[in-house]
């Protein structure tokens, strides 16, 4: 049978043990926590430009020249305004016979987070949400064929003062590409707050938001990142 003096030794080998992992784990509390105060919070700023919404515009009716100003907090949060031109010219819809023009600026505010295992990483992907808003002037005229007489009836309507607002949630992934130089997309979706003075349900585009109806959009955009140099985390 176990002698007392065997006990007492496997005691003492399960104290120390204990002892070995409390002052280990306390270690590694102590260094995270040196570790995140070695982390400043302001890590720099960047600004950006949309290259898909330009390409957009210049291929189809409608796009928009949108730039962005976007602060580092601590390589994980990353507060951003966004502040863009967005314009439509829809010649003679096929199925209303309606030409629609819109040409007014739009506002989104909100923040991203960095959600990679490493975020001092040069790789950063993303999830973020954002509210948008626009006041703006949509005309839309043409001619309407009538279905009994036949005739094609001028239609003309001039909105001014229409205000739009809406929230979008977005995944993004962007990557350091050289020095300063930062390359990244993302694909949102949108959704609708409210509107007023619309004058009619369904205007055909909305500046920010882009064509009423599509809820899921996207961007390509080049960022210029100025900021601290990020030190490498601790083993």
């Amino acid at each position: 049978m176990p002698t007392s003096r065997t006990y007492t030794y496997a005691l003492s080998v399960i104290i120390s043990l204990l002892t070995v992992c409390n002052i280990h784990a306390q270690n590694k509390k102590e260094s995270s926590a040196e570790e995140k105060d070695t982390i400043q919070l302001f890590r720099g700023a960047a600004v950006s430009y949309d290259l898909a919404g330009t390409v957009m515009r210049m291929v189809s009716d409608y796009g928009q020249f949108e730039a962005g100003l976007h602060v580092n907090l601590r390589n994980k949060y990353f507060p951003v305004i966004e502040l863009g031109l967005g314009s439509a010219l829809h010649k003679t819809d096929i199925v209303t016979g309606v030409e629609t023009k819109v040409n007014a600026p739009y506002c989104r505010l909100g923040c991203d987070f960095n959600v990679s295992k490493n975020k001092h990483d040069i790789y950063r992907v993303m999830v973020g949400a954002r509210y948008g808003l626009t006041s703006f002037k949509t005309e839309a005229s043409g001619n309407i064929s009538d279905p009994y007489w036949r005739d094609a009836l001028p239609y003309s309507v001039n909105i001014d003062k229409c205000f739009w607002h809406w929230t979008e949630f977005l995944f993004a992934v962007d990557a350091q590409i050289w020095g300063p130089v930062r390359l990244g997309w993302s694909v949102r979706y949108k959704m609708k707050i409210g509107s007023s003075n619309t004058g009619y349900d369904t205007p055909w585009y909305i500046p920010g938001y882009g064509k009423n109806g599509n809820k899921l959009g996207g961007t390509f955009n080049i960022k210029f990142e100025l900021g601290r140099k990020n030190k490498k985390p601790r083993e």
